[in-house]
């Protein structure tokens, strides 16, 4: 068997075991930490919030994301995914016996490793690809990837049967996910080992190492950044970059929370949060093949009516939100009516529901916006993910921190305006008959005349693109 396909699969093997203890804890943070808060270990009380938490990660791993490609170039791709995969065991772990300045230390350390981790995977992934198999290894790693969505909210569904997360229920909880994440840190060992010995084997072509990263590449990138920040295109885009962190905060962070806080559904309303998490895993999955793999949209027409169903599914879920749970339901315990004062029955069904359609929906609109920035930003890729993933981490930090103040009426009434505003930006994009590439000649003319450095800025191209 082909030694880099074996690499593609270990790879996305690791992310998912890795994930699968991540992925669940985030979505039980909050709820978790609320139990804790209730206890005093050794004369002091817990006082964490998981949305402090969340919002202090994405802001340090939206400033890291700059400086993530050097590190890795200097590590090499398969240490730093264990460095950075190192900071999320220590994040699980950190849950079973929580300490205030503890938690939002690790909160940091995890922003860091988090843009370490995802560029080096953007590197390996690179390296064991070619313009043959890069589509495949894309796919197999995704899959294997959106299946710890699925594995560790199922544990979280039959692992939590008492109303609140307390000691005994949150210790055994968290020391399971714990063995999990640490399995993860035991794949990308693995992969360091695989990678020590394809370099010294006579027979196997070994993984090249990524060309160093200096200061000047880092420089290079940011300026042509910016020059993209000047075109008409990249400043629309901008919104929906924005609508993705503060969408993804709301249905995989304050919803799971608003479940749990939910007294309606009862005293085992906090096992409710896995069957949420692994029906947002369903929608991922399903969307991503279907609008992906099977539709394989070409034209900008069948490209917009992708992120037409993706705004209308949003917009459902929204709505069922709005109807179905008490307004203060993101901060407290609540016992309120929601808007529709439906039965128990009735309102999981909905709520169950739209966690299925706001999956599907998510896949929909960011399977087209990857596609916008691979396919219209062909020579400056590096910038235009660096963009990317700057602006939605920092709305995604925006958004935890204003998660535990603002009513959820409020936060769905911001987030349902980036949406509106979201899609009518992706139609101007994709409509615009104006090549997206002319910031080209922009880029030459910051550019060195030397092949050497244009053959080092492709180079750091392929590792921001992560």
């Amino acid at each position: 068997m082909d030694s880099r396909f074996i690499n593609v699969v270990l790879l996305g093997s690791a992310f998912m075991v890795l994930f699968t203890a991540f992925q669940a804890t985030g979505m039980i943070s909050q709820s978790a930490l609320e139990g804790v808060k209730n206890e005093t270990v050794n004369g002091t009380s817990f006082h964490g919030s998981g949305y402090i938490s969340m919002a202090i990660l994405y802001s340090f791993f939206s400033l890291t994301n700059v400086f993530a490609p050097a590190i890795v170039a200097i590590l090499g791709p398969a240490v730093s995914m264990f460095f950075g995969g190192t900071t999320y065991f220590l994040y699980v772990v950190s849950f079973i016996y929580p300490m205030t300045w503890s938690y939002y230390v690790i909160s940091i350390l995890i922003g860091i490793g988090a843009a370490i981790l995802w560029t080096a995977q953007g590197v390996y992934l690179t390296k064991n690809s070619d313009d043959m198999t890069v589509s495949r290894n894309s796919g197999i790693f995704w899959a294997l990837f959106q299946v710890s969505l699925l594995s560790g909210n199922i544990y979280v569904f039959v692992a939590l049967k008492t109303q609140i997360i307390d000691r005994a229920t949150r210790i055994p909880l968290f020391a399971v996910f714990s063995i999990v994440s640490g399995a993860g840190l035991v794949l990308f060992i693995f992969i360091i080992w695989r990678s020590y010995v394809e370099k010294r084997r006579d027979n196997i072509p070994p993984i090249e190492e990524p060309k160093k990263s200096t200061a000047a590449d880092i420089v290079q990138t940011l300026k042509v950044a910016v020059r993209l920040l000047k075109t008409r295109n990249m400043l629309l885009l901008l919104i929906p970059f924005s609508y993705t962190g503060l969408s993804n905060t709301l249905f995989t962070g304050v919803f799971a929370t608003c479940i749990g806080h939910y007294v309606k559904y009862g005293d085992t309303r906090k096992r409710l949060i896995g069957l949420h998490g692994l029906l947002v895993g369903c929608g991922e999955i399903l969307g991503g093949g279907l609008f992906g793999f099977i539709t394989k949209p070409k034209t900008a027409s069948q490209k917009a009516l992708m992120i037409l169903v993706g705004c209308i599914l949003h917009m459902i879920y929204f709505y069922s939100v709005f109807v179905n749970f008490p307004f203060d339901s993101a901060q407290k315990e609540s016992t309120e009516k929601p808007f529709f004062d439906f039965s128990a029955t009735t309102s999981q069904v909905i709520t169950f529901i739209g966690s299925f359609i706001v999956g599907l929906g998510d896949s929909s609109m960011n399977t087209q916006l990857m596609n916008i920035l691979a396919s219209r930003y062909k020579q400056t890729t590096a910038s235009a993910f660096a963009i990317f993933k700057l602006v939605q981490s920092l709305m995604a930090a925006v958004a935890f921190f204003y998660a535990g103040a603002l009513q959820i009426q409020w936060q769905i009434l911001i987030v349902v305006i980036f949406l509106f505003f979201s899609t009518l930006a992706f139609f101007a994009v994709l409509f615009d008959e104006e090549n997206t590439e002319g910031i080209a000649p922009l880029v030459t003319n910051i550019s060195t005349e030397e092949d050497d450095d244009d053959t080092g800025n492709r180079n750091y191209s392929s590792l921001v693109e992560s």
